[in-house]
């Protein structure tokens, strides 16, 4: 499955890589991709780090644009971040559910609805508030990100869940041809403990069926995927300028 999750975050990256809004770099057999919202910008480096020039090239790219990122590493190498100032902010843990035997029962009571059946921007708001943002004002420019992401839906879809009547949750899920990938996976924090996270991932599951889905949990996440009956596989160390990332 290692293989299978590092291609999963090269395709979600290549995606956030290809969008409109997007500024990339190509770094020695990965890439870096800045799309203009503070926590948004990936590196992709699918590859031992080698040498401090190529950290110092991808630094470079994202001092140009005073942006914080995420880099995941793949393997170790590490010593060439350490000293070029990056933080070690945390792990991911690779997670896995195989849906073939997975009996999801939907909630009648909670909506779920693919974009564009509800506005880029509610799905913005929701994500950011359900992220810890100001529910009274989410920043424009992750407002112009989502809508590019809704703009590539042969690849990416997009969803929100509706409980009585207000949007409650987020997630999106890459469109991949064996597996579904789920990013961006959260439940505003006044309809938590409402069953809207289970309804979100029994639909992940009905549309993903005969698939594997697969995905990158952060702390906060892990908890429900390892309930729900997630694999938890790995744990994938990220950098940042930044060590409160995740």
């Amino acid at each position: 499955m290692i293989n299978e999750i590092w291609e999963d975050i090269r395709f979600f990256t290549g995606r956030l890589k290809s969008l409109k809004i997007s500024e990339s770099l190509d770094v020695d057999g990965g890439f870096c991709v800045y799309t203009g919202c503070k926590y948004e910008n990936w590196v992709y480096y699918p590859k031992r780090v080698k040498s401090s020039e190529t950290v110092s090239k991808i630094l470079k790219f994202f001092s140009e644009r005073d942006a914080t990122f995420m880099w995941p590493v793949y393997d170790d190498g590490e010593e060439y971040l350490k000293n070029s100032g990056l933080i070690y902010a945390g792990d991911l843990r690779a997670m896995s559910f195989d849906t073939k035997n997975s009996a999801p029962k939907p909630r009648p009571d909670i909506k779920i609805k693919i974009l564009p059946s509800t506005s880029p921007e509610i799905w913005a708001e929701t994500a950011d508030y359900a992220f810890g943002g100001n529910p009274e004002e989410t920043p424009e420019s992750y407002i112009n990100f989502v809508r590019s992401l809704k703009n590539d839906s042969d690849n990416l879809s997009l969803y929100t869940a509706e409980l009585e009547g207000k949007t409650a949750g987020t997630f999106m899920i890459t469109n991949e041809p064996e597996l579904t990938g789920v990013y961006y996976f959260a439940v505003i924090p006044e309809m938590r403990r409402r069953g809207v996270a289970n309804a979100m991932m029994n639909e992940i599951c009905r549309l993903s069926k005969g698939k594997k889905i697969v995905l990158q949990s952060t702390p906060s996440g892990f908890k429900f995927y390892s309930a729900y009956g997630f694999n938890d596989l790995f744990g994938i160390h990220v950098y940042s300028t930044e060590g409160d990332i995740l």
